[in-house]
């Protein structure tokens, strides 16, 4: 899953689930709608029982922001959270419509080339397409994964036991 906006981790902690859920409230706050939305904590969201839906607070624009949502589980020797990082489903539907469309341009292309037996500059303007937007989503979303990743990570005294 290297090669996808999409990371799943498991932190293992020697903290107790209320520790855990303790230092997930003092940094993340209620999502606020509207304007002029004055943020005091990191992130918002929401922390439940032993889960939470959380995104990191940013003061710029970022469609690629990963949205965090996890599970916490006690153990013999411990707690271990287990974290997944995905894009907003709004964003991966745009993506979706707009690789569709890229899709569909290439064939309408390649099938004019094939049919003309010559390759037009038009047959690589899609496929430049696709890889622009791959490329632009996958730094947008790994680069505020990491940040995360190391905050949750802190917050938590955690390590990494499987990252996928």
């Amino acid at each position: 899953m290297k090669y996808l906006p999409y990371e799943r981790i498991t932190y293992k902690t020697n903290l107790s689930e209320q520790e855990v859920l303790t230092r997930l409230s003092g940094f993340v706050e209620p999502k606020k709608i509207g304007l002029g939305k004055n943020y005091i904590k990191e992130y918002e969201g929401s922390v439940n029982n032993n889960s939470f839906e959380i995104s990191k607070v940013i003061q710029y624009r970022n469609s690629f922001l990963p949205q965090i949502s996890g599970r916490i589980q006690k153990e013999n020797d411990g707690t271990q959270i287990q974290v997944t990082m995905s894009l907003h489903a709004f964003v991966l539907f745009f993506l979706f419509v707009w690789c569709s469309f890229a899709l569909l341009f290439f064939i309408g292309v390649s099938v004019r080339d094939i049919r003309a037996k010559e390759i037009s500059v038009e047959f690589f303007l899609p496929l430049l397409m696709l890889l622009f937007v791959y490329a632009l989503t996958m730094i947008g979303f790994k680069m505020e994964s990491k940040k995360s990743k190391e905050d949750l990570g802190i917050s938590f005294e955690a390590k990494i036991l499987r990252e996928s």
